[in-house]
């Protein structure tokens, strides 16, 4: 097994290789003079069973698609260097969003995007929390996907920090898990079920991207501590406004648990001015240190869900049980 990483998340893929008991193997990026990547493999892949670890993401020195052509011309080096298989390790996966066509003459990008790394021969993709569940299906079944869910991680701080094994007791009646929009139902209600708690969504009317007309609460958070689940936070102007919705409806405390933190444009801006007690992400992402400082942001490290996905990858065990079970969940603090 070897182990590369492009430039969009290198500290995550450090995590990785460390859970996994090996180092990064060696390889160089950089850019012509004309901003073109120029990539070099310093060593054998024949007939190794080969990861790039790469987010498509926005990260602090390149733009999705700058990380997504780096994360291309990794997989077709690596397959015209004889590799026995390459798996695609895309923390963030990026163009997710752009799962349906909502508009006239509207793009799929993300099967855009699915469709670009099956031309290229990729054996195996492993991602972290998709927007949609369906993104899966837009690779063949040559493909495999492996959607990491961090549900787990997220019942965990919920137990720690909220219910009070680390901090003041909150009685587990008084937690209501929030749905920001219909399409988080499923997550949410997964969540309550295995926190036996109760459940509440927010009903909105969106009328342009990143903005929301209206929002209504369905649900009961009077005098308890709503905590908010999603999958991406990006600009932080609507979970801002669930907050607020939140606040006015008589919530004691509001935390948000999202996978996927992009803070873009005035998102850290918002957060710090908004009725949140505290926003926590993941670490599948590149955060500048800025806003790992912020006091209202806290960070999840999940490198070694991934470290384990790619371990029982090669060994072919099961995924399920790290689904289903929080307590064989890691961290570096355990």
């Amino acid at each position: 097994m070897k182990v590369f990483a492009g430039t969009s998340n290198t500290e995550f893929a450090d995590l990785v290789c460390k859970h996994l008991g090996c180092s990064r193997s060696n390889a160089e990026l950089s850019k012509f003079s004309d901003g073109e990547i120029k990539l070099v493999i310093n060593e054998s892949v024949r007939n190794d069973n080969v990861f790039v670890i790469q987010s498509t993401g926005p990260s602090l020195t390149n733009t999705p698609n700058d990380n997504i052509m780096e994360l291309s011309i990794f997989i077709d080096a690596l397959k015209r260097g004889s590799a026995r298989s390459v798996t695609a390790v895309i923390p963030y996966y990026g163009y997710q969003r752009q799962d349906r066509k909502d508009y006239s003459r509207a793009p799929i990008s993300a099967r855009v995007i699915a469709t670009f790394l099956e031309s290229l021969g990729v054996n195996r993709v492993i991602v972290f929390d998709l927007h949609a569940g369906q993104i899966q299906g837009f690779f063949s079944s040559c493909t495999p996907v492996d959607n990491l869910y961090v549900e787990s991680y997220f019942i965990r701080y919920i137990h720690r920090y909220i219910l009070g094994e680390e901090q003041c007791f909150v009685p587990l009646e008084n937690i209501v898990i929030v749905s920001p929009d219909e399409g988080g139902m499923k997550r949410a209600v997964r969540i309550s079920s295995k926190l036996k708690c109760s459940t509440a969504t927010i009903y909105k009317d969106r009328r342009k991207p990143n903005e929301v007309h209206k929002m209504i609460l369905m649900g009961d958070v009077q005098d308890r501590v709503a905590v908010i689940v999603d999958d991406i936070i990006d600009t932080a102007g609507t979970a801002c406004k669930a907050a607020e919705v939140l606040f006015e409806n008589g919530a004691t405390k509001i935390y948000m648990l999202a996978c996927h933190g992009i803070l873009s444009g005035p998102a850290m801006e918002r957060i710090s001015h908004s009725h949140f007690t505290q926003v926590v992400i993941t670490n599948t992402l590149e955060i500048s240190e800025e806003k790992k400082e912020n006091p209202k942001i806290s960070v999840i490290d999940v490198s070694w869900y991934c470290a384990e996905a790619i371990r029982r990858s090669l060994i072919g065990k099961s995924l399920k049980e790290l689904d289903d079970d929080p307590s064989v969940i890691r961290q570096w603090d355990d």
